[in-house]
This record gives C-alpha cells, sequence and structure tokens, in this order.
C-alpha cells in the first residue's frame, strides 16, 4: 500500500495543482512514478497525476481486468515536520505596521549616537537647516529644492539600510505633475504614525499639492514652494510640517484640477436661484454624501479653529483662510465667501500685516503694533506680506458684484507692495527705500521697472478696483458732508451728477491710463500660446472700473453720451482680450476666478445696447452685438464647465438676455473662427453709438 500521511481527501475537479501552502516542490519531493515518467506532481498522496491516471485506466481496463483500488503513488521517507506558518496569514495592515515600528527604533538609534552626531548632523536637523537656507539664502533656487527629497531620501536610507522608499523625485513646478501611482491610491505607502487625522495618505496628499502649485495661478505667492515642498517630507511632528488646516484647504482646492479625488456637482440653477446667496438651505434637499472637496474644506475650518484660539501658527492658520475663500468663491457658495474673507482680514489686523514700520499708530497702546514675533528670514517676511495681499486682492474682488462695504479700509494700509516673484523664489533682499508703498502718490501710474512684475499690477488692479468701489459707496455722504473733492453746484439732492465732481474726475483719469502706464515689456498678457495670468487680470480691471464707474450714469438712447460710450469702448475691450485667450492653446479653465466677472460686466453692457437697438430696430446693430453677446456667453460657459462660479455667470448672461432682450432667435454656440462677423484675434467689430 503506498504512503499516504495526508488527512485530507480531495476529487479531481477540485484538486489543487500546488501545494498548500504554496511552496515549490523541493528536489527528489515528487512521487516515484511521476520522477519516472517526468510529468508534474504537486506532493499530494496520492499526487493528482497519479489520481488521473488511476481513474483513467479504471474506466478504459478491458472486462475481467482487475486493477489496484488506489492509485500507486510512492515517496521517499523523509522525516516528519512542522509546516511553516504561511506568509499569507498576516495581515499586509500588521506587516506594514511591524515595519514602521522597526524603522523609529532605527531612528531612535541614530539620534542616541553622540559619536556620530559630531561628525554628521541628525537627519531632521539636516532638513531643518535645509530649510532656513532656503528661507534666507539669496542663492537659493527652485532647482535646490528640489533637491531636499534627496537629501531625505539618502539620510534615510544611510540610516535604515535603504529600507525606506525614495520620494518621488520628478516634481517641477513648472513641468507635467504626475499622478499618485497605484501603490499610493492602495494604500500600500509607509506613513508617519503621526499621520494628521482625516489628512489624505502622504502619496495622494503630494499629488494634490503639486497640482495645486502647477495650475492655480496664486499658489507660489501665498507660499513659498521650494519650502513648502521640503517641509511635506518632514515628520508630521517636526515644527516646519504644515499644519493640518492648510493641507485640509490646498486638498480642497486642487480637487478642481484633478480627476483623483471628487468635487461637488455643479448646482442645479432649474430649482435653485443663480444669484441665490443662501445656497446650504437647499443641501439638505440633496441627500448626496459629501464630496472629497467637500470633507476636507470642512476640517479645514474645524482645525483653523483649534489653532486660532490656541495662538499657534498663525500665518498659516491665515493662509488656510485665504485658501477656503478661494474654494468657497469657486463654487459660489456666497455666505462662506463673506465669512471666510473678512475672517481673513480681521485677523491680519492684529498680526500687522496691514502695516510696516515706520507706519505704525502714534498712540500708547496696551499691546503692540503687531502680536507677531519679528520674521527670521527675508522669505518669512516677504511671504507674510504676500499673504496680506491676497487677502486684500480676494476681499476686493469677491465684492465686485456687491454694494458692501470692504473688508478693511484702504486709509488703514499702508504696506509696501509686493517683490518680483524671481526675487522672492530667491530670497532676495529689496530695501523699503527701493520699493513702492500702496499709499504713494500715483501709485497706479508709475511702475518702475525693477520693482514691478505681473503679479504687481495685478495688486495694484485689484487697489483701483477698490479705490472706484469706495468712491460709489461713498459719494453721497461725502457729498452731504461738504467734501470740497465731491461739491457740485446743484447742492444735495438725487440728481447731482457724480461725473462733475473732482474726485470723480481724478479717478476716471487714473483708471483710463492705468494700462497705457504698464512697463512695454508688460503690455501683452499673451505671448504666443502663453498666458501671463496675473497680466491678463490687470488688464481686465482698469475695463470693469471704467463699467462701474460709467455704468450708473451711461444712457444708452442718448445721443452723444459719454459714460454710454466708455462702457461700450470697455465691454469691447474686454471682449478682445477673450478673442486673445480664446486664439491660444491656454487652458482658460486656470485663469483666475474673478475673470469671468469681468465678461460677465462686459456682456451686461453688450444687453443694454442690443435692448436700445432692438428697440429702433437696427438689425446691423442687433446682429453684430447679437454675436459678440453669444460669444461672451460661449467663453463664460466654457470656463464653467469645471469652474462652478463661471457656471453661475453663463446662467446669470444667459437669464439678463432673455430677460431684457428676450431669446436670442437662431444662436448657436459659436467660435471666432466659425462666425464670420467675429474676427479671430483681439479686434472687435466696432458699432458706432447712434441716435436710438
Amino acid at each position: 500500500m503506498p504512503k499516504d500521511t495526508s488527512k485530507e481527501q480531495y476529487s479531481s475537479g477540485t484538486r489543487p495543482l500546488s501545494t498548500k501552502d504554496g511552496r515549490v516542490l523541493k528536489r527528489n519531493q515528487a512521487c516515484h512514478q511521476c520522477r519516472k515518467r517526468k510529468l508534474k506532481s504537486d506532493a499530494k498522496h496520492p499526487c493528482s497525476t497519479c489520481f488521473r491516471s488511476h481513474a483513467h485506466a479504471v474506466a478504459h481496463a478491458p472486462p475481467g481486468t482487475e486493477l489496484p483500488s488506489q492509485p500507486e503513488c510512492t515517496f521517499d521517507d523523509a522525516p516528519e515536520s512542522t509546516p511553516a506558518i504561511a506568509e499569507g496569514t498576516k495581515s499586509r495592515y500588521e506587516r506594514l505596521e511591524n515595519r514602521i515600528n522597526e524603522l523609529e527604533a532605527l531612528l531612535h538609534q541614530k539620534e542616541q549616537r553622540s559619536d556620530s552626531s559630531a561628525t554628521s548632523p541628525p537627519l531632521f536637523e539636516t532638513l531643518s537647516n535645509s530649510i532656513d537656507n532656503s528661507n534666507g539664502n539669496p542663492d537659493f533656487s527652485i532647482q535646490q529644492g528640489q533637491s531636499f527629497q534627496d537629501t531625505f531620501a539618502s539620510n534615510l536610507d544611510t540610516i535604515v539600510g535603504g529600507a525606506y522608499p525614495s520620494t518621488d523625485q520628478s516634481f517641477s513646478y513648472i513641468s507635467e505633475v504626475h499622478s499618485p501611482t497605484t501603490e499610493s491610491v492602495a494604500g500600500l505607502e509607509m506613513i508617519w504614525p503621526s499621520w494628521p487625522l482625516h489628512v489624505p495618505r502622504p502619496g495622494l496628499l503630494r499629488h494634490l499639492v503639486e497640482m495645486f502649485f502647477a495650475s492655480h495661478p496664486h499658489a507660489t505667492r501665498l507660499f513659498h514652494a521650494p519650502s513648502f515642498m521640503a517641509s511635506l517630507s518632514l515628520p508630521p511632528t517636526h515644527p516646519k510640517f504644515p499644519i493640518p488646516p492648510v493641507l485640509h484647504a490646498i486638498c480642497a482646492v486642487s480637487t478642481l484640477y484633478t480627476a483623483a479625488v471628487s468635487s461637488p456637482p455643479l448646482p442645479n440653477y432649474s430649482e435653485v436661484a443663480p444669484n441665490e446667496i443662501f445656497q446650504q438651505k437647499y443641501r439638505a434637499r440633496d441627500g448626496r454624501p459629501d464630496s472629497f472637496a467637500e470633507e476636507q474644506a470642512r476640517w479645514a475650518r474645524e482645525t483653523i479653529d483649534k489653532y486660532l484660539f490656541t495662538g499657534e501658527n498663525l500665518v498659516q492658520v491665515l493662509q488656510a483662510n485665504v485658501l477656503l475663500s478661494w474654494y468657497f468663491w469657486c463654487h459660489a457658495k456666497w455666505v462662506e465667501v463673506f465669512v471666510a474673507s473678512g475672517h481673513s482680514l480681521r485677523t491680519l489686523v492684529p498680526l500687522g500685516l496691514n502695516m510696516c514700520p515706520p507706519f505704525h499708530s502714534i498712540s500708547k497702546a496696551l499691546r503692540g503694533a503687531s502680536i507677531l514675533s519679528p520674521s527670521r528670514t527675508v522669505v518669512e517676511d516677504e511671504t507674510r506680506r504676500n499673504v496680506f495681499w491676497l487677502a486684500y486682492a480676494t476681499d476686493r474682488t469677491t465684492s465686485l458684484g456687491n454694494g458692501w462695504a470692504h473688508g478693511i479700509d484702504d486709509e488703514d494700509v499702508a504696506q509696501l507692495l509686493p517683490v518680483r516673484g524671481d526675487q522672492f523664489n530667491k530670497g532676495d533682499f529689496v530695501a523699503p527705500h527701493e520699493r513702492q508703498w500702496v499709499h504713494s502718490k500715483d501709485v497706479c501710474l508709475v511702475h518702475p521697472a525693477e520693482q514691478t512684475d505681473a503679479f504687481t499690477l495685478y495688486i495694484k488692479g485689484t487697489y483701483l478696483i477698490s479705490r472706484v468701489k469706495a468712491f460709489n459707496l461713498r459719494f453721497r455722504s461725502r457729498h452731504f458732508a461738504g467734501d470740497p473733492t465731491c461739491r457740485v453746484d446743484s447742492g444735495f439732492s438725487d440728481s447731482v451728477d457724480p461725473r462733475t465732481t473732482q474726485a470723480f474726475k481724478d479717478l476716471d483719469k487714473t483708471v483710463l491710463s492705468f494700462r497705457a502706464s504698464f512697463p512695454a515689456h508688460l503690455r501683452n498678457p499673451i505671448n504666443g500660446s502663453v498666458v501671463d495670468p496675473h497680466l491678463y487680470c490687470a488688464s481686465l480691471f482698469p475695463h470693469v472700473c471704467t463699467i462701474l464707474l460709467h455704468d450708473p450714469h451711461a444712457d444708452v438712447g442718448k445721443s452723444g453720451c459719454i459714460s454710454a460710450l466708455r462702457i461700450l469702448t470697455a465691454a469691447r475691450a474686454t471682449l478682445d482680450l477673450i478673442y486673445a485667450v480664446w486664439s491660444t492653446s491656454y487652458d482658460i479653465t486656470l485663469m483666475d476666478l474673478s475673470c469671468t466677472f469681468c465678461w460677465l460686466m462686459s456682456g451686461r453692457v453688450l444687453i443694454r445696447f442690443l435692448k436700445a437697438a432692438q428697440e429702433t430696430d437696427s438689425q446691423d446693430q442687433i446682429l453684430t452685438l447679437r454675436t459678440e453677446l453669444e460669444f461672451v456667453q460661449l467663453a463664460i460657459s466654457k470656463v464653467g464647465e469645471r469652474i462652478p462660479l463661471a457656471y453661475m455667470h453663463a446662467k446669470l448672461l444667459h437669464n439678463a438676455t432673455v430677460d431684457t432682450c428676450g431669446p436670442l432667435i437662431g444662436s448657436t454656440s459659436i467660435t471666432p473662427q466659425e462666425s464670420p462677423n467675429l474676427p479671430a484675434f483681439g479686434i472687435s467689430p466696432t458699432v458706432p453709438i447712434v441716435s436710438w
């Protein structure tokens, strides 16, 4: 009888083709019969091959042939051994956890070696010094910042013998951004035991941060990109590691630029009016769970309060607030925008970011001008200044569509304008006497080439918007109070024409001259297929300022109305900029969020003139104006495919067109190349002002 030590029986249909624990058979472990016939064996007793051969012989044996009841399957005698525990019985999570514990122990031993510390600094000290150098060294560059990841990986390899997975070194702030690997998505990468709660795993987090820096126009001004990317390689307990509110807010904003995570769906304007402020009351009716972006925004708000109440990392708290303002603005959540933006401005005041020496208060207050400690490096100082200006710009651009007061008065701002982007990245020190103050005379018309770049002009453009809106808000009260610049001969009444006042004339002149005063190398925001989003916005802002100033006083049905001519000229200049960016391969969904509002304002002007042309039955003007209006609608709708705010603006423009002029009969989706009335580049057709 063949030797059989197995306690399990198998049928031919369920017999495995390998050993139970999946090991490869050792030499001479197969049965004698299979070895002789040179067949495969699975070392079962009897093996599958002999079992099948015996079954075949029984089925095809001639009548009367006697065959053994069991297959002949013999083996070499082998000592009994306890089978090893299969590796598969350990869960993947347990193995990773054990490996993490081993690495932590090795790191702890490394830090305890006092003899080695004299020759080589500890890992985290090396990284900290590297980040400090990036903040303070004038020769620091983005390329040096990228080498931090190499430093981190090589140091860990030294400690643990190369067991730690190397970090991704392919990131470039300008080049292509890579998506997370399948391993990261599956949760196979190693994470720190102290990793912040609700923050995505390191692989996904790095992907979202990279997308943020590669796609958002203000990302490299709100943060010093090399320092920030290096800090992500530090352990979460390190003081230079970004705080959770910042990471949550970046993740929320970055969902617009990647398909790796989910964003909220576009609103259903068949149920909610596009200009509805309190949209949250309709949110409960959706019955859908929060998207990834909504969850990250919620956790950012919750963790902001924690840090704010304890007074920790207040500049990063302000950065997170600015990021949340961008997220809420992008999704047209107006209550949240108003609260988050106002929160940012009220936070920066006690931090002293709206002022800069020597323009502090002359009073002897109990508290100083700032509760922050002095900046330690040039980069830290300029980052604080950039954070202020972006909070300021967000407040001014988000409030363009309302008649409410700003979160901070321009009279309370005495700050230097930001340095150029290349100086900020390198950490170059620029002395205050070589820079412009925002309250300098003619700051909107004088642009020293050595101090000016596209972002500087963008900030000046928001300051110009602020002045225009403040004039409209305060004119009546200033006129009533007897302000000589707002005085007119007709006295105080509703019929007062602000255009006759000196304040209006001075402001209108500044608006008219703003873009013409740009340095020669900054006149065109589009160079081939490359679009500078900051310079593009700076080119749009004077046109929307003109519309804001003159639209209340324009009589489009009156021949010779200067304000009507001015707003039509501004609307068509805006249209030229839309044509110009449309003719490139640039992704217009990456523009600043204020762009589609400027386009919307030009569309509203065209609606007024289209209505006047319809009343006089001027067919030529109707055709031209309708074609222009359709193209503005098309451009905003294109951005609205990704950006909910632009989707809302497109709906507002459509509704205004239908309500004022009726449905545009025969209107179709067009491009500049498809319409004979639309030029392919930046020269729009001209419609003269006539008497209607």
